[in-house]
């Protein structure tokens, strides 16, 4: 596991520094999995964009649907 530092307005700070080692290390699992699905959401959407950008590059270039399956099936 590996530490990363945010900041946080003092009210939030005061109250993280309070609170038990069990309530923090509940809300870390919390945040931890909001921010990488966040994160991995953010990366599959570009990811996406990408193949899509490809593909209309591709069908630019003659590669439409139709010919790649014809070239797999040739195979």
């Amino acid at each position: 596991m590996e530490r990363i530092v945010l900041e946080v307005d003092d009210r939030t700070a005061k109250a993280w520094k309070l609170a038990s080692s069990q309530k923090r290390k509940t809300l870390s699992a919390k945040l931890g999995a909001a921010i990488n699905e966040t994160l991995t959401k953010d990366a599959d959407i570009d990811f996406v964009s990408y193949l899509n950008e490809l593909r209309d590059k591709m069908e630019t270039r003659g590669l439409t649907q139709e010919a790649l399956n014809d070239i797999l099936k040739d195979e």
